[in-house]
């Protein structure tokens, strides 16, 4: 390939988040010429700002499951409960097709699909450390833990029905895991996966952007795209306030701008912003050594060199500007009830973010057969960073080595069907 000039390039990335830069990571050291293009001012935009950084395959699952469901209805009028469901009339269809897309056959599928992408992705997590970039990755291990003796034998029941490796996945007493991790306070047990790894998000994303730049790619930072023109069935352009980019193929990897940006070319992507909080504290001595998921709390801890991150909640339908003090509260109430011991000399910082989700709960990532020059990666809701490079390969394969990988019903971007708008001259 390799056709770059001016603004032209193979293959043009719509978005700079942990997405967009892994695709431009893997479609650049390829061979391929590539374009990014993302309206913010730098790194770190979006949801990429701030995440738990916790890479556990184990965690991975559509956002569309029974449980999920009945816990958005459960808590729907509760707005301190960590999945609130503030019901609007946008919000209405998406969550009736969530709903429907929650049946146990379907979740049961995908969940191994999902988690089968995830484990390839740990593993390329650990390959790009490897070749020196600077994500933060430490392969640190990860305990979800039970405060409950209910939940912990509930969960720990289905475990040890199937078999499993030690080296995996290890159940432990309230004994075994204090004594992993001392700073835990009173629990009912754990579950240790020492496979497991954090990185930070911030990180991930400079170091595979720069990694791609170093390859030939250019990323062009306060260029928002505005449209995608059409031409003979295909996307002609990306037209921005930085004038107009070309290529051969455009990747959508804009989060929640994705779904304005398909429906522009006739493709329908109802998607919803689940805003997520973060809680930075500055420990005041002992901190914890490894990621904890305390389970009932819905809360994940994670250390890193300087601080201890929160992070919780699931809330739809709210404002997407707006950051809920009880919600805060309610996380640093969790944090203080899963490590009492915890002490911090003061709050680094406070963020909510908007994790996109589409309405069936699993990612679109693909190539449109409505648009064959389109491929769409956007809807990984919490599980974008984690994803990141197992998406950026399945991209980078399926466009320059014509691998089956862009075609899997299940995540493709056609699955919701054309916007009424081009229907009828839709070919």
């Amino acid at each position: 390939m390799n056709t770059c000039a001016g603004n032209s390039a193979d293959v043009v990335i719509i978005g700079a988040g942990a997405v967009g830069a892994s695709i431009a990571y893997e479609l650049s050291k390829r061979g391929a010429s590539v374009i990014v293009l993302d309206g913010g001012k730098n790194i770190g935009n979006g949801c990429s700002y701030a995440n738990a950084g916790l890479l556990a395959p184990s965690h991975v699952e559509p956002l569309a499951t029974p449980a999920n469901v009945a816990a958005g209805i459960r808590y729907m009028f509760s707005p301190g409960s960590p999945f609130y469901v503030r019901p609007t009339p946008r919000l209405v269809p998406w969550f009736a097709r969530l709903v429907a897309s929650a049946s146990p056959r379907r979740v049961q599928a995908l969940t191994a699909r999902m988690r089968e992408l995830a484990t390839r992705s740990l593993q390329l997590h650990e390959e790009y450390a490897m070749a020196g970039l600077p994500t933060g990755f430490r392969k640190s291990g990860s305990l979800d833990v039970f405060l409950t003796e209910k939940h912990f034998h509930q969960t720990t029941g289905v475990l040890r029905s199937r078999p499993a490796s030690p080296a995996t996945e290890e159940i432990l007493s309230a004994v075994q895991a204090r004594k992993l991790e001392p700073m835990l306070g009173e629990v009912a047990g754990a579950i240790y996966r020492p496979q497991e790894a954090q990185c930070g998000s911030q990180d991930f994303v400079r170091a595979t952007l720069e990694a791609a730049e170093q390859f030939g790619a250019r990323v062009f930072w306060n260029t928002q795209v505005h449209q995608l023109p059409l031409a003979g069935g295909r996307i002609a352009a990306a037209d921005t306030n930085n004038g107009r980019f070309t290529a051969d193929t455009y990747v959508v990897a804009a989060g929640l701008g994705s779904e304005k940006l398909c429906r522009g070319v006739g493709i329908r992507m109802p998607m919803a912003g689940a805003k997520g909080y973060v809680v930075d504290l500055a420990p005041d001595g002992p901190s914890p050594q490894i990621p904890l998921s305390f389970k009932e709390l819905k809360v994940v801890a994670t250390p890193y060199s300087d601080r201890l991150r929160l992070c919780g909640t699931l809330e739809l339908g709210s404002d997407p500007e707006a950051m809920s003090a009880r919600r805060i509260q309610a996380i640093r109430d969790a944090g203080h009830r899963g490590l009492p011991e915890l002490k911090f000399r003061r709050t680094l910082q406070t963020w909510a973010g908007q994790r996109p989700c589409t309405a069936d709960g699993v990612p679109s990532l693909g190539r449109s057969t409505t648009r064959p020059n389109l491929v769409v990666a956007a809807g990984h809701g919490m599980w974008g960073l984690v994803l990141a490079p197992v998406t950026g390969e399945l991209i980078a394969q399926g466009i320059l080595e014509a691998a089956p990988s862009l075609h899997e019903a299940a995540f493709s971007p056609d699955r919701f069907g054309r916007h009424r708008r081009f229907t009828s001259n839709l070919h």
